[in-house]
């Protein structure tokens, strides 16, 4: 299994609760669809120290990390990302684990 977590920093336009709200409900409309998504957890930072880095954290599980190539190339992957966050990213990570299955 691999996990692909992700971390968003907004602009300071978009760090607002309402719009935060709008990030979470909107990956969580469309990443969990795309191919090869397993499950799909989207979180809100909670506390000053988190949000002084991150807003939102992603958190997408694959079989295989030969399913992340498909996944990020795919054409709503890749509209959420270019017309729906670019906008709106201060800084965005991604980094891919290998965990077990459980």
């Amino acid at each position: 299994m691999i996990e692909r977590i992700v971390l968003l920093q907004m602009t300071d336009g978009f760090a607002n609760e309402a719009a935060l709200a709008e990030v979470a409900e909107r990956s969580r409309e469309v990443l969990p669809k795309l191919p090869g998504v397993l499950t799909c957890h989207v979180g809100l930072a909670v506390d000053e120290s988190t949000r002084a880095s991150w807003h939102v954290a992603l958190v997408l599980r694959f079989a295989s990390a030969h399913d992340i190539p498909p996944y990020a190339a795919h054409p709503d992957h890749r509209a959420y990302v270019d017309d729906f966050l670019r906008p709106r990213l201060a800084s965005i990570v991604a980094h891919n684990f290998e965990v077990d299955g459980s």
